[in-house]
């Protein structure tokens, strides 16, 4: 089994809510043997149980909190406090921290779980991500290979 898990929430025909698959596809040909890789459409229990697997989960996923397009946002789960109010979904039905609190409720969050939130623009049908989103996408690829190593370096 393997013990860390990216996790790209999102669907690339909705516009910004594509960046999730996006910094998945990219960041996979530098991620170890020990990491495998899933794309999701943000469906509560099919996250729950991607991330139950796992050890450690890094997910990414498209958010909207009123802050300038392109924003990233880290967030230990566990450690961090969930933030109110922000909305982590845009075309799935419930976002990545409703699914937190659904693994919370249920004893199915991994040990690790760390989300990578980019602020999106537009939602609108059509693939292709905003400016700002796009421009954010390779500083979201070096953070989730940061993250990455620094969860391997924790196992040794």
């Amino acid at each position: 089994m393997r013990s860390i898990r990216v996790i790209g929430v999102g669907n690339r025909w909705r516009g910004d809510d594509g960046v999730g698959p996006e910094v998945v596809e990219r960041v996979t040909p530098f991620l170890p043997e020990a990491v495998d890789v899933a794309v999701l459409d943000g469906e509560a229990t099919r996250l729950v149980e991607a991330w139950a697997e796992v050890p450690v989960a890094v997910v990414v996923d498209a958010m909207r909190t009123g802050d300038e397009p392109g924003t990233v946002r880290r967030l230990h789960v566990g450690v961090d406090p969930l933030p109110a109010g922000t909305a982590t979904t845009s075309s799935h039905g419930l976002g990545v921290l409703d699914a937190v609190e659904l693994g919370e409720a249920l004893g199915r969050l991994p040990p690790t779980l760390v989300v990578f939130g980019v602020e999106g623009r537009d939602f609108g049908d059509g693939p292709g991500l905003s400016p700002a989103v796009a421009d954010a996408v390779e500083r979201v690829v070096d953070e989730v290979l940061t993250e990455v190593a620094l969860q391997r370096a924790a196992e040794r």
